[in-house]
């Protein structure tokens, strides 16, 4: 047997749902704390309050698909996005450092 699930804390497993406003609508978002903790890390990295960093990938859902019908869904494929890539991701200010190297 693995043990992943076994050895993990089982608070990182509850379900909470967060209330925020993304593009001037409030919504109910519910995903296990395990994505809110990765979620807040990695808005903390890239320089963004966590409700800025999810009306982010809000909108690049939209931009990506044209909807959102699942957002919950969209965070958890996020984090694992940012999990199996976490080298090639940069914070904003990385990427703008960067870009101002460039030119």
């Amino acid at each position: 047997m693995c043990e992943i699930f076994l050895r993990g804390d089982p608070a990182l497993f509850e379900k909470r749902s967060r209330s925020m406003r993304i593009d001037g609508h409030v919504t109910s978002v519910c995903v296990e704390v395990i994505f809110w903790d990765m979620l807040e890390r990695v808005s903390r990295e890239q320089n963004l309050k966590l409700s800025q960093f999810i009306s982010e990938l809000y909108r690049e859902g939209l931009i990506k698909t044209g909807e959102v019908n699942n957002l919950s869904s969209v965070l958890r494929v996020a984090c694992l996005n940012y999990l199996t890539h976490e080298d090639t991701v940069l914070p904003n200010t990385q990427r703008t450092l960067q870009a101002t190297m460039i030119i």
